[in-house]
């Protein structure tokens, strides 16, 4: 079972405030610019792997009733999206961009699904200022890049090791070829045959040697304990010898 690749991948990254400062050619009083930085800081996104729907099929190995078909994708969700504001999501990769406002959310969740994920693709998410006499200036403005899908991982190959980088579902490097592919799976194996043991701890030790030598450690033991006993046995019938 793949269980590592059908795990869903969670990435969140928290926005950098690039330009959550008071802009001092602003419309809007100093109050209402301090107000639109603290919105613009709240705002903030994630990523993961999901299923998307991709409509109906027969299913030819089975009764051959039709089937919900689906493929794997991305769910890009940005949150805290108010009506004081609104967002710009743009991909570099294809020049689309999209405007998003409150209404447009959940409870001021906004979720967006794509199947696009042949590519690595960067975005630039900006959010603007909705209300007063500076509607519609830029308040924060950030990048994130969302991983590729990656074909190999449905190799049976990948099966047996889940922790290979070329395994994995979601990547953010290039395409390599299959050929690479296999000489650096193969070189993977080769490093997990041949990595060292792990250093033992002491309390480690000291437990293996203790279960490799238990017979003369605790006949030894018995010894020493039967030699203190009578010893002291005897000490206490001297003594009590003495005083009669």
């Amino acid at each position: 079972m793949k269980k590592i690749k059908f795990l869903l991948l969670t990435l969140v990254v928290f926005l950098i405030p690039i330009n959550s400062v008071v802009k001092a050619a602003s419309s809007c009083s100093y109050e209402e610019q301090v107000e639109f930085n603290n919105l613009a800081a709240n705002v903030s996104y994630s990523y993961e792997a999901t299923d998307i729907y991709s409509g109906k099929a027969i299913n030819i190995d089975g009764d051959e009733e039709e089937v919900d078909i689906y493929v794997r994708g991305l769910k890009i969700t940005i949150l805290n999206i108010t009506d004081d504001i609104y967002v710009k999501l743009i991909n570099n990769r294809t020049r689309e961009n999209k405007i998003y406002y409150n209404k447009d959310t959940q409870d001021g969740v906004l979720t967006i699904t794509t199947d696009d994920v042949d590519e690595i693709t960067d975005y630039k998410l900006e959010v603007y200022a909705n209300k007063y006499s500076c509607a519609g200036e830029l308040y924060r403005s950030a990048t994130f890049t969302t991983p590729r899908y990656n074909y190999y991982s449905s190799l049976s190959a990948c099966d047996d090791n889940p922790g290979f980088y070329y395994c994995q579902e979601f990547i953010n490097s290039e395409d390599i070829s299959l050929g690479d592919f296999t000489e650096r799976l193969e070189k993977y194996r080769n490093e997990q045959e041949e990595e060292p043991p792990v250093e033992k701890g002491f309390w480690q030790k000291l437990i293996e040697f203790y279960k490799n030598h238990m017979l003369v450690i605790n006949t030894s033991l018995t010894i020493i304990i039967i030699i203190g006993v009578t010893s002291t046995v005897i000490i206490v019938k001297k003594r009590r010898s003495r005083i009669l």
